[in-house]
């Protein structure tokens, strides 16, 4: 079977991941072929949600095969994604961060 459908960006599977409800899920891993296959499953209906494939030395893979149920997520929380593309972008970032932190432990001695 071509799996090749149900192939997903690795920030689409985080997002996945992180909407189940843990408790509702079990995770079967195991190595075969040179590489670790995780596959995580419902407990309550035993359907197959998701797999990643970790070849020995290759790019991962992610798929996504079935949604889970309302009682098998948890609301998905907003993730904040900034890509910096130049250095001088990367310096500003660091240097409003550093800021924010010498400010945080400043404010911390007034509580």
């Amino acid at each position: 079977m071509d799996n090749s459908i149900y192939e997903v960006t690795r920030d689409e599977y985080a997002g996945f991941i992180g909407g189940l409800n843990k408790s509702m899920c079990e995770v079967e891993q195991f190595y075969e072929e040179h590489m670790t296959i995780m596959k995580i499953k419902s407990k309550l209906r035993g359907t197959h949600l998701c797999t990643r494939i970790i070849p020995d030395d290759d790019v991962e893979h992610y798929y996504i095969f079935n949604m889970p149920l309302k009682e098998e997520s948890i609301p998905n929380k907003p993730v904040l994604k900034v890509k910096l593309e130049t250095k001088e972008e990367v310096q500003a970032f660091f240097n409003a961060l550093n800021k924010l932190q010498k400010e945080a432990h400043e404010n911390a001695g007034d509580i």
